[in-house]
């Protein structure tokens, strides 16, 4: 699975390619939104809204972060790597 993100202005944009269990992507997605991350950080508190998309292999995340808070990128990818082939 490969992860790109990039954040413009208060939204970050992650790109999830060639995911091949969207299923546990996602279960791992929602538990690091209610604050479950299994990667033990606390950038789900910065996170205002959360949308996910996903087209064939490909899933989107759009993370609309709260005023004045920035979300580290590499975090997601630290969430998402037990789950990377």
């Amino acid at each position: 699975m490969k992860i790109e993100s990039n954040q413009v202005d208060t939204e970050l944009v992650v790109l999830l390619e060639d995911v091949t269990d969207s299923m546990a992507v996602k279960d791992a997605i929602a538990e690091c939104a209610d604050g479950r991350c299994a990667c033990s950080t606390e950038e789900y508190e910065k996170v205002q809204s959360l949308q996910i998309t996903q087209i064939g292999s490909t899933i989107q995340l759009n993370i609309e972060v709260k005023p004045g808070e920035v979300i580290d990128p590499n975090c997601i990818s630290d969430c998402l790597n037990p789950l990377t082939n």
